[in-house]
């Protein structure tokens, strides 16, 4: 996307690629102070989710100069969702299959990270645009926002503490 930009070098598109990271980390930034003054994290994943979504879904339907901005725009959300999603299982799993959960959403998550490029250039192979791609990305993303949004939070004491934590400590307890 970077490189059909009129009058970009090698060494632009290598720069111009950057700009969505940066941008990225300064959000991540934002993100955690939000996210240690907030309740509830699900409301900020939400939202995260479906910032990454817009500006995915931009992305795939500006011109080339528009499409470095949203970009920038979908790296924001997708790393600023990433240390909002990881408190969904820790607050309301049972800590006997927490590692084995975390290992296996880990291990999804890392398959995906093959699947999502092999799919794109499979796309991109076949159709000659990466644009599909980008409308399946915020899709995703929108159905994750979406079941984020509708699941429950698992709570066994009135709302002040996670499921997870009840049973930890009525191990602590009977030791």
């Amino acid at each position: 996307m970077v490189r059909q930009i009129p009058g970009t070098t090698d060494l632009s598109v290598g720069f111009l690629s950057s700009i969505p990271w940066v941008c990225a980390v300064v959000a991540m930034y934002f993100a955690a102070k939000w996210q240690d003054q907030a309740k509830s994290k699900r409301p900020l994943l939400v939202v995260a989710l479906l910032v990454a979504a817009a500006g995915t879904f931009a992305a795939a339907v500006t011109s080339p100069v528009l499409a470095l901005a949203f970009p920038a725009v979908a790296a924001m959300g997708f790393k600023s969702a990433s240390p909002l999603f990881w408190t969904i299982p820790q607050s309301g799993l049972n800590p006997q299959i927490l590692a084995p959960a975390i290992a296996i959403i880990n291990s999804l998550g890392n398959l995906g990270g093959f699947v999502a490029p092999f799919g794109f250039g499979l796309i991109k192979e076949q159709t000659g645009s990466v644009t599909p791609g980008l409308f399946a990305l915020a899709a995703a993303s929108t159905t994750a926002a979406g079941l984020v949004y509708f699941l429950k939070e698992r709570r066994t004491d009135g709302g002040t503490a996670p499921a997870a934590v009840e049973p930890a400590a009525e191990l602590l307890e009977s030791k």
